[in-house]
């Protein structure tokens, strides 16, 4: 099977990683049976999502189907909804394909949403690596999300930052 790997940041190379030690030879993304998606911060066209004729898995770093879009630490944190990290097939939706695999992860009190963010990356990447031989030899799990959830976008977060700057929210801060 041809896989290819659109990632980004540091757990982007981190998997990418996992790929390398496993022995995973990659291709070019319109060369490849199967894409898989880690950190990749552009939506999938209708075009790309029949490219790949098994599909795209994508690594997220929300318990989906909580949190999804941008942002999952903080949302995670101020909407106190439960977290983790999934492994799902990719759609049309934004985060709403099936899952493939999840693992969840406890918020601990007073974390930050860097701290929180920095072990989630260390749980994806653990996940990664414990579906891409499932992956490679043909496992194709497919288990429909369950029914609400949330969703936000980067200009909620946007919102956010801009209100924890206004007075109001400084003294509610002290």
């Amino acid at each position: 099977m041809n896989v290819a790997l659109l990632e980004r940041g540091k757990v982007g190379a981190r998997c990418r990683e996992v790929l390398v030690n496993l022995g995973v030879s990659l291709v070019e993304p319109e060369k490849a049976d199967l894409w898989l998606s880690v950190h990749w911060d552009k939506l999938f066209t209708r075009e790309q999502l029949l490219i790949p004729r098994q599909g795209i898995l994508n690594l997220h770093n929300s318990y989906l189907p909580w949190n999804r879009g941008a942002h999952a630490t903080t949302w995670a944190i101020v909407d106190q909804t439960p977290h983790g990290a999934t492994l799902h097939w990719v759609n049309e939706g934004i985060d709403r394909g099936d899952i493939f695999a999840q693992r969840k992860l406890e918020l601990i009190d007073g974390e930050t949403a860097n701290e929180l963010y920095q072990r989630t990356a260390d749980l994806e990447v653990d996940l990664f690596h414990d579906c891409v031989e499932r992956i490679l030899s043909g496992d194709r799990t497919r288990i429909p999300q369950a029914a609400g959830g949330s969703f936000h976008r980067k200009s909620d977060f946007d919102r956010l930052v801009l209100a924890l700057r206004t007075s109001d929210c400084e003294v509610i801060r002290r």
